[in-house]
């Protein structure tokens, strides 16, 4: 088990009977901030919320140092290593001189580390499901009516999809893109398996409603997901590790679920992501061996700011990657990190959600609790293949609901019989 050391809440005076429910300060906290978060993904605006809370969430776990487990402290410092790196390398190579969008790029790469390590610490276990608890009802809601809309959505336009896959239109809900439904359908969808309050058949009946609505996205990350989910939900039945026959499978299962994306997003040498790829290897190899610093290559601050390179490869006459129209110039992630943090940087980049994966087989979780935090991990991975998923605002909203699910199953079986505020 983890051995987490955690600050006792006080408790108040203050009691009342609620249904046999336990609230907390913190956890409402952390429910209203959810929330803003899920409306600000709807409302699809421009804002720095999600830096805020990155520098916040920094903030915290620099205080909370002394209360943070080794392994954690160590994947917090190998990101501080990335950081360094960054900055080095835009010494070195003097693409940019905004310091600024230096800044606010560190805080883009960075801010979900800080976010999902935040909430793994700002809240206590019993807080966890404290906050799960409250998110239940509209965990309920969400997948009744995002089930209900993606069904209408087959047989006749409701507003709620876009293009056309496998003859089918990708589901959305009420969300802009793709990924934002999705990556609140994580938060919801872990609220459905961590919950303590479900019964077992209800439990698999949401399960379906979801999964069929994920899948009618009908993108890559979903499919994978719901597929993953399904199978090592089965697999843990029997098992607590994956064997290496397993993961060959798993890979070559991961292959032939994503291999649209793959064939037309990465295969394709005249498609952005390609482009991003290629020349993310060369700015590697030129900028030798720190890569070319942070706000310079396939980061959203180098789209805004138009970087030095991207005039040097030609990017400024290739269609969505001009600095009018430039709207394929932030749509990667892991080619970014390559390019600006170099072959070193990246490697180490990548160690850090190595390392916070590896902590989730490293714990005792149910068999549906461990199926979902390896299939939501997995998802967002493979997701920034071709999506900066991990450096936006609602790859935030992902990680910070992982971290939420990450207390253990053993520490939260006993219900308390009054309702109580602590503070």
């Amino acid at each position: 088990m983890e051995n987490i050391k955690q600050i006792a809440p006080k408790k108040s005076s203050i009691k009342g009977k609620s249904g046999g429910n336990t609230y907390y300060v913190k956890s409402i906290f952390v429910v209203i901030l959810f929330l803003v978060m899920i409306v600000i993904e709807v409302g699809n605006g421009r804002s720095y919320h999600d830096e805020v809370i990155g520098i916040i969430s920094a903030v915290y776990l620099l205080f909370m140092r002394k209360k943070i487990e080794r392994r954690d402290m160590i994947t917090l410092v190998t990101l501080a290593v990335v950081v360094a790196i960054g900055i080095v390398s835009n010494l070195v190579s003097n693409l940019t001189s905004s310091i600024f969008s230096i800044c606010v790029d560190i805080i883009a790469e960075t801010k979900l580390i800080f976010g999902f390590f935040a909430i793994k610490y700002f809240l206590s276990d019993k807080e966890k499901q404290a906050t799960i608890n409250m998110l239940l009802p509209l965990s309920k809601l969400y997948t009744l009516a995002a089930f209900s809309c993606s069904i209408i959505s087959l047989f006749t336009d409701i507003g709620m999809s876009g293009e056309e896959r496998y003859g089918i239109p990708s589901f959305k809900f009420i969300f802009f893109h793709n990924h934002q439904y999705v990556a609140v359908y994580m938060l919801f969808f872990g609220v459905l398996v961590c919950n303590k309050k479900m019964s077992d058949t209800e439990r698999k009946i949401y399960y379906a409603l979801a999964i069929v609505s994920l899948m009618l996205a009908t993108k890559a990350p979903p499919i994978i997901f719901s597929v993953i989910f399904i199978g090592l939900a089965f697999y843990f039945k029997k098992h607590d590790v994956i064997s290496p026959g397993v993961m060959i499978l798993g890979i070559i299962l991961i292959v032939t679920l994503g291999w649209y994306q793959i064939e037309n997003y990465l295969l394709r040498d005249d498609v952005p992501r390609h482009i991003f790829f290629e020349y993310s290897f060369k700015t590697a190899n030129n900028y030798f061996p720190l890569g070319s610093g942070f706000s310079t290559f396939g980061s959203d601050q180098a789209a805004r700011n138009y970087s030095k390179l991207y005039y040097q490869y030609g990017f400024d006459k290739m269609y969505g990657m001009t600095p009018e129209e430039g709207m394929f110039l932030s749509d990667n992630f892991w080619a970014m990190a390559i390019g600006q943090f170099g072959w070193i940087g990246s490697l180490v980049y990548i160690s850090v959600f190595v390392r916070i994966f590896l902590t989730f087989s490293s714990n005792k979780y149910s068999n549906q609790h461990k199926a979902f935090l390896y299939a939501a991990y997995i998802q967002y991975m493979i997701h920034a293949v071709g999506s900066a998923i991990l450096s936006s605002s609602a790859g935030l909203i992902g990680f910070m609901a992982i971290a939420m699910f990450t207390f253990l199953d053993d520490d939260t079986k006993k219900r308390t019989p009054k309702f109580k505020i602590y503070f």
